[in-house]
């Protein structure tokens, strides 16, 4: 089956130890976010990077997303609609379009070093973590003006900022030639309904408020049922859910699924091992669920219970057998071997972060992914 991937990926800002880092950053802590990040310094140390000129990258009107990465966060404005800053809560790295998401992955991994070495003169790294976990909550300061509150109504991506601008993750997107636009819809509803089977082989949110949290996601708990699962680029046909399906923005992306599910995966195999459980369950035309909107139950009982509550566990078992099947004869289903791994000993990536801590007191992951 041909198809073509790229990855986005969120990652966090750290210093390696509270006295390390330039004087922007210095003395504030290991992990940092929108209470210390400066983003107008940010902005010029990520200016002119890669992917400047690729026409298959989807820009944003403020010029903040003008290659293949920037600065993610929470725009501001002022009483005019003129942009004041952003509420910086790390970096995103999105690749070109590829052949496979190998390839995408080792493209993200490229993207990574170029970035790594941008950060370097402020003291600053590259972490990994699904959610904040020293934050108690995102609370604007100062509080929206009319024209954001205006604007925020209109425009349904700035919705939950107060989850958004405290998670992490990546979009796992895909595209299959061929497909009609009810397919394209359809595939999108299958990752929907399946997606709280899916979601714990990533799980890296077990902290919050600077102590360990009940569960292995903290971001699952709170954003997946607010957000959407997954969505897709296509002229929506009537009746479609307006948050899922979304009228492509530019021509390179008619067709597109994005699985946005996930919490931040700690390792390149990983990644690559749920993006073949996301390429599978698109292909698996044997699973039958459809949904149009998220689980809010089946998402917090995995997020708090993992594996150890057994329709999670026994969903994540047939969504890899699924995932197997249409993958049978593609490189991809060899990806899927850690993911057995996992789900055979109980144990979700959050239990490698909070043994890790254990040894280390880091919240997260440290040098991004390797």
């Amino acid at each position: 089956m041909l198809y073509s991937a790229g990855f986005e990926f969120e990652y966090a800002l750290v210093t390696e130890s509270p006295d390390v880092g330039a004087s922007t950053f210095r003395d504030s802590g290991a992990f940092h976010d929108f209470g210390d990040l400066d983003f107008a310094a940010l902005q010029r140390a990520l200016a002119d990077g890669s992917g400047a000129t690729d026409d298959g990258l989807v820009r944003g009107d403020l010029g903040i997303k003008s290659g293949y990465w920037y600065l993610e966060g929470d725009e501001r404005f002022d009483a005019d609609g003129t942009f004041t800053t952003m509420l910086v809560k790390g970096v995103e790295i999105r690749t070109p379009i590829c052949a496979s998401t190998t390839d995408a992955a080792d493209r993200l991994v490229d993207l990574q070093g170029d970035i790594a070495k941008r950060l370097e003169p402020l003291g600053l790294h590259l972490g990994i973590v699904g959610f904040n976990p020293v934050r108690e909550a995102y609370v604007l300061d100062p509080p929206l003006n009319e024209w954001e509150r205006q604007m925020r109504a209109e425009h349904r991506e700035y919705d939950h900022a107060e989850v958004s601008n405290l998670s992490y993750g990546p979009d796992i997107n895909l595209s299959f030639p061929g497909l009609s636009a009810a397919q394209v819809v359809e595939v999108t509803r299958r990752l929907t309904h399946y997606s709280p089977f899916m979601v714990p082989f990533s799980f890296s949110s077990p902290f919050h408020a600077g102590r360990r949290w009940r569960g292995p996601s903290k971001r699952t708990y709170e954003r997946t049922w607010r957000r959407v699962a997954a969505r897709c680029f296509v002229e929506p046909p009537e009746g479609a859910e307006p948050t899922m399906v979304h009228k492509p923005r530019i021509p390179r992306e008619d067709g597109r699924i994005e699985f946005k599910a996930y919490d931040a995966f700690l390792t390149r195999d990983l990644l690559l091992a749920g993006a073949a459980l996301t390429l599978g369950v698109c292909l698996a035309e044997d699973l039958p669920g459809l949904a149009d909107r998220p689980s809010r139950d089946l998402h917090q009982r995995a997020a708090t219970a993992a594996f150890a509550d057994p329709e999670i566990a026994a969903g994540a078992r047939e969504v890899i057998a699924a995932a197997r099947r249409a993958l049978a004869g593609m490189p991809e289903a060899g990806h899927l071997d850690g993911l057995d791994q996992l789900l055979s000993e109980g144990r979700t990536p959050a239990d490698s972060l909070l043994d890790a801590y254990s040894r280390t007191g880091l919240m997260y992951h440290p040098e991004g992914l390797r």
